[in-house]
């Protein structure tokens, strides 16, 4: 599949994941929702060289700050940094089964979490530890399934021919 051909499924990816990111959850379970962002961008980086992953980073992470009115460049930043940081092994996880790719992106999302933990502290606006971390557990249980409902997303020929 080229480029031109599965980029709108890229962009409807992320799409629904900014959609996904915003849905209100019960409070019982809201810490251990999903960095659903990161973990869509984390895919096409690690799935597809031709995207552009750091771009859509960028702008997503520049949407999430205002929709959760955060410091602006907080989330673009930490989606940069991983989806870069992805793509630059992208070389040497795709020799490795799904199960050990999602444990070494582990590092990935609790990266994530300490730039955003970090951030918070230098722009002195308090975060509770455990919606931090907590998401990184969740984060590193949902990607192979994600990434296996995605990889087949890509492989349907209906959705070729109407991309």
């Amino acid at each position: 599949m080229n480029r031109r051909s599965s980029f709108p499924l890229f962009s409807l990816t992320v799409l629904l994941s900014v959609i996904l990111q915003m849905v209100a959850l019960p409070d019982a379970i809201a810490a251990f929702r999903p960095e659903w962002v990161a973990l869509t961008l984390v895919y096409w980086a690690y799935s597809t060289a031709d995207k552009p992953v750091l771009l859509v980073a960028w702008i997503s992470g520049l949407a999430l700050d205002v929709l959760f009115n955060s410091l602006l460049g907080q989330h673009a930043l930490a989606l940069v940094t991983i989806s870069f940081l992805v793509r630059r092994l992208r070389g040497t996880l795709i020799l490795f089964p799904m199960l050990q790719v999602a444990l070494a992106l582990a590092l990935a999302w609790a990266l994530y979490a300490f730039l955003m933990f970090w951030i918070d502290g230098l722009s002195h606006h308090s975060a509770v530890p455990s919606l931090r971390w907590l998401p990184v557990i969740s984060t590193t249980l949902v990607f192979p399934l994600a990434a296996l409902l995605m990889d087949r997303l890509r492989a349907q020929p209906k959705l070729r021919r109407l991309t």
